[in-house]
């Protein structure tokens, strides 16, 4: 409590201006870096990729096995490999590194940008759904569908946001590590009585998808 008798101002991480009053931070938190390089881009598969084009370059080689030709031709593929799984994971720890989520008893605040920080607010009255997804790892993501009027601009999203939805943007709370329990939380914020609307809230039980009430079926991030 203040000297006045109030209660202190709240804060969001790396939000310069306090909350209003009567509103609070349920929840807060970054992506993780690991789960950020794998679902958002694409680590694996990358490196599945190539491991695929080493294996075809090693069966398809004229090169004698262990020749200094053989080595100096293995060392192109390797070396492309290197690079492009290092910009990577740079990109994905800078992401989760330039991340903050936060869910309060009223909206929904995603404090991102690599290049320009910004801070976008989503009410849970501007929501038209959300979903949740838990991909096999235990990581998650968290879906939000704003309500059609309610634009948002992809670019500045990105890649916060469900691909190729140019037209109506839906953000993504990505690389959450323990995705249900932010979902509960996000699900008992949206139902409670203070809540002006209440948004459909979905959970899927393990698999890569997110169910979004308004479409009425399981869509892809």
């Amino acid at each position: 409590m203040t000297e006045n008798g109030a209660a202190p101002a709240a804060y969001i991480r790396g939000v310069p201006h306090p909350l209003p009053a009567g509103e609070h931070v349920l929840w807060e938190g970054a992506p993780a870096p690991g789960a950020v390089a794998n679902h958002v881009y694409h680590r694996r598969l990358i490196a599945l990729y190539f491991a695929g084009m080493l294996a075809w370059w090693m069966a398809d080689t004229t090169e004698t096995f262990g020749s200094s030709a053989f080595f100096a031709g293995l060392g192109v593929p390797i070396g492309l490999s290197v690079i492009v799984l290092v910009i990577v994971e740079t990109l994905a720890r800078v992401t989760a590194r330039t991340t903050w989520y936060a869910i309060t008893n009223k909206r929904i605040v995603l404090k991102i940008g690599m290049v320009v920080p910004m801070s976008i607010n989503l009410p849970f009255s501007r929501l038209q759904s959300a979903g949740i997804a838990v991909f096999k790892d235990g990581t998650g993501q968290i879906l939000l569908t704003p309500q059609k009027e309610h634009r948002l601009a992809y670019i500045a999203l990105w890649p916060h946001c469900r691909v190729w939805m140019i037209n109506h943007p839906q953000p993504l709370l990505r690389g959450l590590v323990d995705a249900k329990a932010v979902g509960a939380i996000l699900a008992s914020a949206i139902a409670a009585p203070s809540s002006d609307q209440q948004p459909r809230f979905e959970r899927t039980a393990s698999q890569p998808t997110l169910g979004v009430g308004a479409l009425g079926h399981p869509v892809g991030a």
